[in-house]
């Protein structure tokens, strides 16, 4: 009988400590996850205050040619509102945007399937946040997207993880004076 009390009351112990850890470990999941929300908040907070970054443009055309017998020399100050009696410089409109091209709006159009963590341009290679939660393989290829405008294609490697992997830069896709950058994302490519 003194068995049988001894093997119940140890169980009940047992049973106690397993429930108190078990409590205990929820508690620290709560404070983990409040955490992050934390960390996201002050994150949102940081890229709304930061200035968007700048769309990569393609070329730019050349300013119209001005034939030199329309030229009129203008002194200096002329028209500043600093001079006492010079009239008002109202500033021009700003240039309107040009309309998107049809391969800028398809580049929009397409989802972004990770972005880029990290780029190590002197080894060639750059980190994205994707894995094999979304079912990456080696030897995929993807374009990467600034804003309307491609900057290049990288193609995945043999390193890839849960939620990060290894992409190697595909230079023979690579545009001059563009390089990859930190925060580009991936979509799937345009063209083979």
């Amino acid at each position: 009988m003194r068995l049988s009390h001894f093997a119940l009351a140890l169980t009940v112990i047992l049973l106690a400590i397993t429930g108190y850890l078990a409590w205990e470990a929820q508690e620290e999941a709560r404070g983990a996850r409040r955490e992050l929300e934390l960390v996201r908040k002050q994150q949102a907070a940081h890229d709304s205050a930061m200035p968007a970054s700048p769309s990569v443009v393609a070329s730019l055309p050349p300013p119209p040619e001005v034939p030199d017998s329309t030229v009129q020399a203008v002194p200096p100050l002329a028209g500043s509102t600093l001079m006492p009696g010079a009239p008002a410089v109202t500033p021009s409109p700003a240039p309107a945007a040009a309309p998107l091209t049809a391969l800028q709006k398809q580049l929009l159009g397409m989802p972004a399937m990770a972005k880029v963590v990290e780029v190590h341009k002197d080894q060639g290679f750059a980190v994205i946040s994707a894995g094999k939660d979304k079912q990456l393989t080696s030897g995929m290829k993807f374009d990467v997207r600034r804003g309307d405008g491609l900057v290049g294609r990288v193609i995945v490697g043999e390193t890839i993880e849960a939620a990060e992997s290894v992409v190697d830069i595909d230079s023979t896709v690579a545009l001059p004076g563009v390089s990859i950058e930190a925060g580009d994302e991936l979509i799937l490519p345009i063209r083979k």
